[in-house]
């Protein structure tokens, strides 16, 4: 009833008996926090209820009720005395003596008699409430000590000093098709070309030359994203996806393109959604994906799916072991960070987010501690993700300073804005610190619950009680943002983070610093100062109990730690264990019980969320780059065709439908050859007299097809010379492939995985009969895969021409739809003087154009002759030898002659 009352009503509307027993109840929370801010906010809520009490009892003239007060006013003014408010307390004694209380030394206290809730309100709704406490009966820790923990932690000025900036490991960056020696390399190279401008400032003199020298190279970023694509490739096709399997292509998730990455997502998502037995691997593999994920490679969609499996798989769990459960609910911690971040909303209550609450909620009272820590952690990611509800409508609020806090941290987290960070953590804190945790209480109460962190508990028991689960807690955004300076290497920001949160003493943030510090120290990412810094960083958390209070479970998870570290490899045993050695001359009897009891437990099954294992050997990227490299050989023939080519002169020419259409029906030949290349034709046969620009436009067209060359996905083009290639109707592309110094396995390769576009010159030329596009088996079965485009002069064919062109099935018989031609036409007056200006601008002759296209107006049957372009570049070359510019009259005299 009283929990009701509470959590749905203003306190205008309270019985005076009600608002006594919340004063109450506020006043246990100020003796109970750690936090002397959070104190002072319970303290001021206390006197307001007790003002609104003493009125009321005044009003009543109700005695019994006005010693209550006066007695609550006492524990008051003793709370902020404690709390070094002397002034205040004065105020609040002269209030109680005001009332009949007898004041002598500012010491006396309320005896917990005096002070007791009358519960017979709540009697039927409850079997029992805590007294009420004052605050010399049941104070917090710190206050019963009379231990003042200082507001801020320190650590020695060598840990964590300055921030790694740093992008380059300590290896040799390679030189443009220089083999890749790992992954982790390919990473870091593209790593490097995708964030050259964000980095440039950062960058060592190494990197900042090898960056000059990759991005002048035309090919080497493209052959660098190619491995990357297909080791996740040669990954997706594995039946078995190992743990170094999965390490590898994780590795490379952070610097492939979108829809690489979203293709590696679907692989991990199907296969945990689709194995029997839970895919551990995959599942470790899916919950880094996410982690890393960069923003908009993620949709909502995609989250939502995500969640969801994890949530059937963690309810299909219950006989599996810890280490599984664990894993799961890590994913789906990393999912729920990813939809609180991406702003998911309309989670569905029923099918998704009450499920997975509850079943979170289990996990408290489970018996493995990184399980529950884990399971809380999932939980307060939960309550930042909107279900169909709205967000804030089950929630009792300071709603200004709480929507203010939360805004506020996610452009600091952006930004890496420590000040901005720090500040909507305070807001957080003292947004929540009101309302939200007095219920809190009020439920445990209702449990029987003497405490949520009683004297002698551990942060276990904390967990049993609910700590954490229902409720939204600043240690988690916290966190958040720790992992954004892990993530970027500010570790001087990580470091005044964690020593200035106005939640660094919560037992929950400790305990995550304490993991993250492990995780630093462990990942050879890392270098060996920072490392060993993470490790001195856990010493004086274990130390320094006036900085960090002695929390006896975060004291036992950092001996867990530093054990696990000791005996892992790594390049730091030496130095955990010398630290382990001088906790232990420091504290001998309750470290050795710690350490004990570590080892009864195994601290390896406590398990850190480090770098997955290392790359195996022979790793996905050598198996790709043992394979032939078809692509650098093909990166050398396209360098050759391309300079082979020049600049030549070149004029598109028309062509007809064949050569009995008329030339009135003309049509640009470029395009009816790409019209079809993009179609299912097989065989483009190109006509035309000798000198008709034939074998002209041939290479042209593999020029422009080379310029539009798409790597390892995109048709080869291979320029044959069919009279240079001996027997050309038997394997005739592997003899051209040859004659280009490709290698016997690379020729392989590419008739096995590879698509080809054939331009074959000369058919007249090497006086042939045959149908080549037969005689090779092109597109047969285990056969090269290939369009041909073949030119012949006219005047070579017979009647029946197109029987030595059109492919055939397997009896020889012709496939309609598979086969056309064209015809090449002469130059028209347009194209003629467009050929001439083209030649006087690339081969700069002693005429100008002008000269040029006098001379022919002066000699018709030369202007007739030239229509053809072999004829048309011969008199361009001679004519100037004969007269001198301007001399045209000798020339047409000469002619004449």
């Amino acid at each position: 009833m009283l929990f009701g009352i509470v959590t749905s009503s203003p306190r205008g509307h309270l019985t005076p008996q009600q608002s006594l027993d919340l004063a109450n109840m506020y006043l246990e929370c100020a003796g109970r926090t750690q936090d002397s801010e959070l104190s002072m906010v319970f303290c001021h809520d206390t006197e307001v209820l007790l003002h609104y009490v003493k009125k009321a009892a005044k009003h009543a003239d109700d005695q019994t009720l006005h010693q209550r007060v006066a007695n609550a006013y006492v524990g008051l003014g003793k709370a902020l005395d404690i709390l070094r408010r002397g002034t205040e307390a004065k105020a609040i004694f002269k209030k109680a003596e005001k009332m009949g209380v007898k004041i002598q030394d500012q010491s006396q206290v309320a005896q917990p008699s005096d002070l007791k809730s009358d519960t017979t309100s709540v009697k039927g709704t409850v079997d029992s409430i805590v007294d009420t406490v004052s605050v010399q009966s049941q104070p917090a820790p710190s206050l019963r000590k009379h231990k003042q923990i200082n507001a801020v932690a320190t650590v020695p000025s060598h840990i964590f000093a300055e921030n790694v900036r740093s992008v380059t490991a300590a290896v040799k960056l390679p030189e443009p098709d220089e083999r890749i020696v790992n992954t982790p390399l390919l990473a870091c190279c593209l790593g490097l070309l995708n964030n050259s401008h964000e980095l440039e400032e950062f960058l060592e003199p190494v990197a900042r030359n090898w960056l000059q020298i990759v991005e002048n190279d035309e090919d080497e970023p493209e052959r660098l994203k190619i491995l990357a694509t297909d080791v996740i490739r040669t990954f997706k096709k594995e039946e078995i996806k190992d743990a170094k399997a999965v390490a590898e292509v994780v590795c490379l998730a952070p610097v492939i393109e979108r829809d690489l990455f979203r293709d590696l997502l679907g692989s991990f998502v199907d296969g945990v959604d689709r194995s029997k037995l839970l895919d551990i691997h995959q599942l470790q593999g899916l919950a880094r994906l996410i982690q890393g994920a960069d923003t908009g490679f993620l949709d909502a969609d995609d989250l939502v799916k995500i969640l969801s499996i994890l949530t059937t798989r963690l309810q299909n769990t219950h006989q599996q072991s810890p280490q599984h459960i664990y894993q799961l609910t890590l994913a789906a911690s990393y999912v729920l960070d990813a939809m609180a971040d991406t702003k998911v909303e309309g989670l569905n209550r029923e099918t998704l987010h009450e499920p997975l609450s509850l079943y979170l909620d289990a996990l408290k009272g489970n018996a493995e501690p990184y399980l529950m820590y884990q399971a809380a952690y999932a939980c307060q990611a939960l309550l930042c993700v909107p279900d169909n509800e709205t967000l804030w409508g089950a929630t009792i609020r300071r709603s200004g300073k709480v929507i203010q806090g939360v805004s506020g941290l996610v452009s600091a987290v952006k930004g890496l804005d420590l000040n901005g960070f720090m500040d909507g953590l305070k807001n957080i804190q003292k947004g929540l610190a009101g309302a939200s945790d007095v219920i809190h209480v009020v439920v445990t109460a209702f449990n029987g619950a003497s405490s949520l962190i009683e004297g002698g508990q551990g942060f276990l028991e904390g967990l049993k009680e609910g700590f954490s689960f229902k409720r939204k807690c600043a240690w988690y955004p916290a966190l958040r943002g720790a992992d954004a300076f892990i993530r970027d290497g500010e570790f001087s920001s990580f470091r005044k983070l964690v020593c200035e949160a106005p939640c660094r003493l919560d037992p929950a943030f400790q305990w995550g610093v304490c993991q993250r510090l492990g995780e630093i120290a462990s990942n050879p990412v890392w270098d060996a100062r920072t490392r060993r810094g993470a490790v001195g960083f856990l010493g004086e958390m274990y130390r320094n109990d006036d900085d960090w209070d002695h929390q006896a479970s975060v004291k036992e998870w950092i001996v867990i730690i530093l054990m696990q570290l000791s005996s892992s490899p790594g390049g730091i045993q030496q130095y955990v264990d010398a630290l382990l050695k001088e906790l232990e001359s420091n504290d001998v009897s309750e470290l050795k019980a710690t350490i004990q009891s570590c080892r009864e437990k195994d601290p390896s099954s406590y398990p850190l969320k480090v770098t997955l294992p290392s790359l195996a050997s022979p790793s996905l990227l050598d198996r790709v780059q043992n394979k032939p490299d078809v692509e650098g050989t093909l990166r050398q023939l396209r360098k050759l065709r391309l300079k082979e080519r020049g600049n030549a002169v070149y004029i598109q020419p028309q062509a007809k439908a064949g050569l009995q259409a008329s030339d009135d029906q003309r049509f640009p030949l470029m395009e009816k050859v790409n019209d079809f290349l993009e179609s299912n034709q097989r065989v483009f046969l190109l006509l035309g007299d000798s000198g008709a620009g034939k074998s002209t436009f041939n290479l042209q067209l593999e020029c422009s097809l080379w310029n539009n060359y798409k790597k390892t996905t995109g048709r080869i083009p291979l320029f044959i010379n069919l009279p240079a290639i001996d027997k050309p109707e038997q394997d005739m592309i592997a003899k051209q492939l040859r004659k280009a110094e490709f290698t016997e396995p690379e020729i392989r390769e590419l008739k096995t995985h590879r698509k080809f576009i054939l331009i074959c010159d000369g058919y007249d030329e090497s006086q042939q009969t045959h149908n080549l596009y037969m005689s090779n088996r092109l597109n047969q079965n285990g056969e090269w895969n290939a369009q041909m485009l073949i030119s012949c002069r006219s005047e070579y064919l017979g009647v029946d021409y197109r029987d030595r062109f059109q492919p055939g099935d397997r009896n020889q018989r012709p496939e309609p739809g598979q086969f056309q031609e064209a015809a090449i036409t002469p130059f028209t007056h347009d194209q003629v003087q467009d050929y001439i200006k083209q030649y006087v601008l690339v081969h700069q002759p002693l005429w100008e154009a002008k000269d040029y296209e006098q001379a022919l107006d002066l000699i018709p049957s030369l202007k007739e002759l030239v229509r053809n372009p072999f004829l048309m570049s011969l008199s361009l070359e001679v004519l100037p030898r004969m007269v001198d510019p301007g001399e045209h009259g000798r020339l047409y005299s000469y002619v004449l002659s």
